[in-house]
């Protein structure tokens, strides 16, 4: 499913006077100096390539070719200065137009970058200069250990987030308490802050610290294990297409993790409330927030306790 952006232009009659097909035939009149050969290489009639120049011409009000016949060179065209400023223009908000509808195509559908070919079709991953911030800082309490060491199909539960991110941010951070968390992630080449403060505020300035020339920050929680890569990735692509709004999933109604935060958000994520996280910006500025629709509300679940573990071990 795509959105296509079309640009024509209609005289005080209605009628088009102007578009892909005359900006086409003005491009083959530079490339040939002939109106009869570019008509030729569009398969269009020669009169009816006249016809097309002359109400372009009349709508405007301008000459857009200078036309020569007889003499030795057999005669020609040529575009006019008017002729040339004109195209250059047109092209110009035509492709301004393209790139807007495609910002406001994934602000207003946002959903459709969930579909699994999404991210086959694009393997440069157009993500642009956007930061993850991995919080695994828990303490884990009602787990009775640290979680994110459990047994996870054969390995550490955070491994299920680190391969959930990789391969699509310009840079990835780790915040965590944990020596044992520090060494996984590390293991791995993925950067990690150790830290020893004690709420989840300071594990959102550490984050944004570690990464200072970051345009966009994706804060994701570390114990969701089923999250998929193509959420991530879904996230990750809409922000970078509407990079001032803040970005979340959501299922069934319910409002998730992780969630994307725009640069100029930055300032308040460092200085939040003392053990708040990044829903107080959220609360703060809702008209801007946007989601994407993931299908399985299993990715939105996070481990607190052991009976948690076992009930997403069975998906």
């Amino acid at each position: 499913m795509k959105a296509i952006t079309k640009i024509m232009f209609l005289d005080d009659n209605g009628e088009k006077f102007f578009g892909e097909g005359p900006a086409r035939l003005l491009h083959g009149i530079e490339e040939y100096g002939s109106l009869r050969a570019a008509a030729m290489s569009m398969n269009m009639a020669y009169t009816k390539a006249l016809k097309l120049i002359r109400n372009a011409e009349t709508a405007l009000d301008v000459a857009l070719i200078c036309r020569s016949t007889g003499g030795k060179d057999g005669g020609g065209s040529t575009l006019t200065a008017e002729g040339k400023e004109w195209l250059q223009r047109y092209e110009a908000y035509r492709d301004a137009c393209k790139e807007a509808n495609s910002k406001l195509y994934l602000e207003f559908f946002p959903e459709l970058l969930c579909r699994e070919d999404t991210f086959v079709a694009a393997p440069d991953k157009p993500f642009g200069n956007i930061g993850c911030v991995i919080m695994a800082s828990g303490l884990g309490k009602r787990f009775g250990s640290n979680k994110l060491l459990a047994d996870f199909h054969g390995k550490p539960m955070i491994h299920q987030i680190l391969d959930a991110t990789e391969e699509i941010f310009a840079q990835r951070v780790v915040v965590t308490r944990s020596k044992e968390v520090k060494g996984i992630c590390e293991k791995r080449g993925i950067r990690t802050v150790l830290h020893d403060l004690p709420h989840r505020s300071d594990t959102v300035r550490l984050g944004l610290e570690a990464m200072p020339e970051i345009e966009r920050c994706m804060f994701t929680p570390a114990d969701q294990p089923l999250l998929h890569t193509d959420t991530v990735a879904a996230l990750a692509l809409a922000s970078a297409n509407a990079p001032d709004l803040i970005w979340r999933p959501i299922c069934e109604d319910v409002h998730g993790s992780p969630v994307v935060f725009p640069k100029w958000s930055f300032e308040e994520l460092k200085h939040l409330p003392e053990g708040k996280g990044g829903g107080v910006v959220i609360k703060k500025y809702p008209e801007r927030l946007r989601t994407v629709t993931v299908q399985d509300i299993y990715e939105l679940k996070d481990v607190d306790c052991p009976e948690d573990l076992e009930e997403l071990l069975k998906r």
